[in-house]
């Protein structure tokens, strides 16, 4: 196995050896190509020798930045020891000096606990307050005696003074009714955020206010209340009606003793009944719906009305013609059966009643025309309202199954939408029942009329035969 594995020293050997044979058969210099090899390999011996250098310089760098680290770590531990006992021996000093500042005040405590109590609750009360809009910074020191009073930290004589006016100037304001120039924000419309939220936009007009107390602000035809941050703020729907003319006399009443509608929910229920929404709004809820049912019920009446006056017309000229059988006048329902009659007149009874009879039925339609179809209103119109009550609420009821019954409210005003044309159409029945019990029996009292004179003309007709 040895023998066939050739030794490094003669394995260089050899193939020097044949180095050299290239090397003498290309006519190749030997020396030369040995210079170059040392130089390259004094070169590639420097480099390294200035790597090492460089790479002993960094190492020692880092050892010393190493030490400098470990060093300030170690100071800085020391530091943080020493800091953490100065804390835990502040907090034994303030826990001492709360004791301490407890046992002097004594019930002082307690009545400065009334005052931080009675400063939130006006600083909260303020907020709403028509009084802030006639003094919009007489909250701002009382809230600096609120953050004071939350620290621990006591309030100043001064301070408490300034409570105290506060407090005193509210009793005193309450009492008033008082007239000042005020910017006053009205909404314009309405914005959305990138969230999809719905904001108001408001426009700021200088107007008049009257104030009454702390309980109502009126400004023309408006009602204002007051919002921290906006100030006065008129609701969107105005009041109508009585409440008007009372805000109107009480804004130009100068002396003397004025009647007005007090809110003593400080604008809870004037709001409520300010966003009450008036009837045309309410018609509007019913929809297509709704107006149909109005329509109709507005035909049923003008038709009603129309057909009542003209029976009245005709019984008329019918009582005019009773008192005056022998001139038959063409013009009225019994001067034409008095004109069949005495066309007739020769004929045997039996034939003079069919020609009579035959007369009324002529008249019965004239007199009953249009009766029916008001009748007929009378009956849909309730109909339509419950068609428009079933269709809204399969509109609440899928909203409901897409939205869920989070918000009542909402859930409430569709079922309240979904019942005005049962309103509307309860509404135009009643009366348009009542208009067709009066025509209808005017034209029959007519007709009643008709038949009781020729009953008379035809007995009259068998004395004589």
């Amino acid at each position: 196995m040895m023998s066939k594995i050739l030794k490094p020293a003669a394995l260089l050997s050899l193939l020097s050896m044949l180095s050299l044979n290239v090397a003498a058969q290309q006519g190749l210099d030997f020396n030369k190509i040995k210079r170059s090899s040392d130089s390259a390999a004094a070169s590639e011996r420097s480099a390294n020798s200035a790597r090492e250098a460089r790479f002993k310089k960094a190492v020692s760098s880092a050892q010393s930045k190493f030490s400098n680290a470990k060093a300030a770590r170690v100071k800085e531990e020391k530091i943080s020891t020493q800091l953490d006992n100065e804390i835990r021996s502040n907090d034994v000093k303030m826990e001492e000096l709360r004791q301490d500042l407890a046992r002097e005040l004594g019930d002082l405590k307690e009545l400065f606990g009334v005052i931080q109590q009675t400063a939130s609750e006006a600083q909260d009360g303020y907020k709403t307050s028509l009084i802030s809009a006639q003094y919009p910074n007489r909250a701002d020191e009382i809230q600096q005696m609120v953050q004071k009073l939350g620290t621990d930290e006591l309030p100043t004589i001064s301070e408490m003074e300034i409570l105290w006016y506060e407090l005193q100037n509210d009793l005193v304001q309450q009492s008033k009714i008082v007239s000042f120039n005020q910017p006053v924000k009205f909404v314009t419309g309405y914005q959305e955020d990138e969230e999809g939220n719905e904001f108001p936009v408001y426009e700021s007009q200088e107007r008049k206010v009257t104030r009454v107390g702390v309980f109502t602000g009126v400004s023309g035809d408006d009602i204002v209340t007051y919002k921290d941050g906006l100030g006065l703020v008129a609701y969107e729907n105005q009041m109508q009606g009585e409440f008007l003319s009372l805000s109107s006399d009480l804004q130009n009443s100068t002396s003397g003793i004025s009647t007005f509608l007090l809110d003593p929910t400080k604008g809870a229920l004037l709001k409520a009944f300010a966003s009450k929404p008036t009837v045309n709004e309410k018609v509007d809820e019913g929809g297509v719906v709704g107006y149909l049912i109005l329509i109709l019920g507005a035909i049923a009446l003008a038709i009603a009305l129309l057909k009542y006056l003209r029976l009245l017309g005709i019984e008329g000229s019918v009582r005019k013609q009773a008192k005056n059988l022998k001139r038959a006048s063409l013009k009225n329902p019994l001067g034409r059966i008095l004109k069949v009659f005495q066309d007739n007149r020769s004929k045997d009874p039996e034939t003079l009643e069919l020609k009579l009879a035959e007369a009324m039925l002529k008249e019965s339609p004239k007199l009953n025309s249009f009766i029916m179809f008001i009748k007929i209103i009378a009956v849909v119109a309730p109909l339509l309202g419950l068609l428009g009550t079933v269709t809204g609420m399969i509109q609440t009821f899928q909203a409901i199954t897409l939205y869920g019954t989070g918000d009542p409210q909402t859930m409430a005003g569709g079922i309240s939408k979904a019942l005005v044309t049962t309103v509307l159409g309860l509404v135009i029945a009643i009366p348009t029942v009542f208009a067709h019990w009066f025509v209808s029996g005017r034209a029959k009292r007519i007709e009643e009329t008709l038949e009781e004179h020729v009953t008379g003309l035809i007995a009259k007709k068998y004395e004589k035969g």
